[in-house]
């Protein structure tokens, strides 16, 4: 019965956990200015909830590779530099991007800087090709969202199916109990008849013990006068 309890109580915490879980929706992008590699620039950051700084990296850089760019990463160095990315929106000739992924409380936050070639884009001095990129990120975003929702619906449908392993499991066990029961109640009905001939046996017997008795004592007493 504990482990009854138990068991609904884990799956009680689990259910609630889970409800307090939300998909990121809304996609925001802030305009910072700092300093990066090439000195104190305009850049471009955005929350991805529930993307691991290494995942975000990983996408970052599938990312750069769709837009035809060379994506460098190095461990000892912050940034990820996708050179020569082709986006059309944002600028008609290539354009090179610096990526930082800082790690957040459940997810992790990126910043672009983007330059045009010579210049980084900045709301001030580029306003439409801030606004286009910031679509751009926004986009990036949302793509990742619906990924770790797709991997968090993964992830729930295995445990779904374990569960319905483990009851297939249980249903399989209980009919085996069921028929561990239904022969023993056989053997239990076997039994007492074979109680009931056993009883009958064991009378006759004794009738046949006391006789071979009378024969004995017959038997020593006609040995008896025969001293």
């Amino acid at each position: 019965m504990y482990k009854v309890f138990k068991h609904t109580l884990l799956v009680a915490i689990a259910i609630f956990s889970f409800s307090t879980m939300h998909a990121q929706t809304q996609f925001v992008t802030n305009e910072v200015r700092q300093f990066m590699s090439k000195g104190e620039q305009n850049g471009i950051e955005f929350l991805l909830n529930g993307t691991k700084p290494e995942d975000a990296k990983d996408a970052i850089e599938k990312w750069g590779k769709k837009m035809k760019a060379k994506i460098v990463r190095d461990k000892k160095n912050p940034e990820i530099f996708i050179d020569n990315a082709q986006m059309p929106a944002v600028s008609a000739n290539a354009v090179d991007m610096y990526a930082v992924v800082t790690p957040i409380d459940n997810g992790s936050k990126v910043t672009i800087y983007t330059d045009l070639g010579g210049a980084f884009v900045s709301s001030a001095a580029y306003g439409t090709q801030y606004t286009a990129l910031e679509t751009v990120m926004k986009q990036f975003a949302k793509a990742q969202a619906i990924e770790v929702v797709e991997d968090q619906q993964k992830a729930e449908e295995k445990v779904l199916k374990s569960l319905n392993g483990d009851l297939k499991s249980l249903k399989g066990k209980k009919e085996d109990y069921l028929k561990d029961i239904e022969k023993a109640k056989a053997l239990i009905q076997q039994r007492e008849q074979d109680i009931i001939k056993n009883d009958a046996e064991q009378a006759a017997k004794q009738q046949q013990i006391s006789i071979q008795q009378q024969i004995i004592e017959t038997v020593n007493a006609k040995r008896a006068t025969l001293n």
